[in-house]
């Protein structure tokens, strides 16, 4: 455990290295509706296709899975499209993504005034690939490398992200997991003239599932997360499996001015399955819908 507990304090350490507060923060709208419908709190139950962002040492933990990703109207007008895969290859996990937040049809103005001359886009992708691999005490690890392609207007910068992360399985009775991850460690190149620190993140989550109630299966989950130069958020969340066909989720997210419940439900059959989450936001910002399809074997 100690080695565990030293491994926590590096990811700690590394992603708080500098606190100016980032640019790119389209890498925070991190994929999956199922990941929507439970906060975000994902850091310790991340196990299928997008655990290439919310972990990667979730990558192929359970078996093989693809999923693929839609989010419409996020602040009014963005999309956010994800594709992913994760394959068990023995004591390797390894995983592959490509993930996309777009808007368009933004006003271009060249100077202050009523009308726009035009109008220009939005184009941010990230293409990834992870690789996880079981170490001593039931801890597996994994690494993710990440290349980013943004363009806004007429202007293009590329560049680049690790994501290191650590879970732990099966503590106390087979029902405690436990993860720890930090994201987007990286450089960026320079976007007219302007080069922006990632968005950082250092994250540690728990899953709590107290048991089998008949044909139920509930879990509880706690994230606590630190982006670079903003202050530390709680995400807080229940699912409830039924039958194993059918699973129900919400989720609460704290320190966010724009974002605070979300709920979301998922329907599994024969090794697909299909999620939806809703996650309406304040101060008017308008609402945002998922849909996830993906397939597990």
């Amino acid at each position: 455990m100690k080695y565990f507990a030293a491994a926590v304090i590096v990811l700690v350490l590394i992603a708080s290295m500098s606190y100016a507060t980032p640019g790119s923060t389209w890498l925070e709208l991190g994929p999956g509706a199922r990941s929507a419908g439970l906060a975000e709190a994902m850091t310790a139950s991340a196990s299928g296709a997008t655990a290439n962002y919310w972990n990667p040492a979730g990558v192929g933990l359970y078996g093989n899975s693809m999923e693929a990703m839609y989010a419409d109207s996020w602040v009014e007008g963005t999309s956010i499209q994800y594709v992913a895969g994760a394959f068990d290859l023995g004591r390797f996990g390894f995983g592959a993504s490509a993930h996309y937040v777009g808007v368009g049809d933004l006003d271009l103005r060249d100077r202050p005034s009523a009308s726009p001359i035009g109008t220009f886009d939005a184009r941010n992708t990230s293409l990834g690939l992870s690789l996880a691999s079981d170490l001593a005490w039931g801890i597996r690890a994994g690494v993710g490398a990440h290349y980013l392609d943004e363009q806004i207007y007429v202007y293009e910068a590329q560049g680049w992200t690790i994501d290191l992360g650590l879970l732990r399985s099966g503590l106390w009775q087979d029902r405690i997991d436990v993860g720890v991850v930090a994201r987007h460690l990286g450089d960026m190149g320079t976007l007219r003239r302007v080069s922006e620190d990632l968005p950082a993140t250092v994250a540690a989550g728990v899953r709590y599932r107290p048991g089998i109630y008949g044909e139920f299966r509930p879990a509880l989950l706690v994230d606590v997360s630190k982006v670079r130069g903003y202050d530390p958020t709680v995400k807080v969340a229940a699912e409830i499996n039924v039958m194993g066909y059918l699973a129900l989720r919400a989720g609460y997210t704290t320190g966010y001015e724009a974002r605070g419940l979300s709920a979301g439900f998922g329907v599994m059959f024969k090794g697909i399955r299909f999620d939806f989450a809703y996650v309406p936001q304040l101060s008017d910002l308008g609402t945002e819908t998922r849909y996830s399809v993906g397939g597990e074997w």
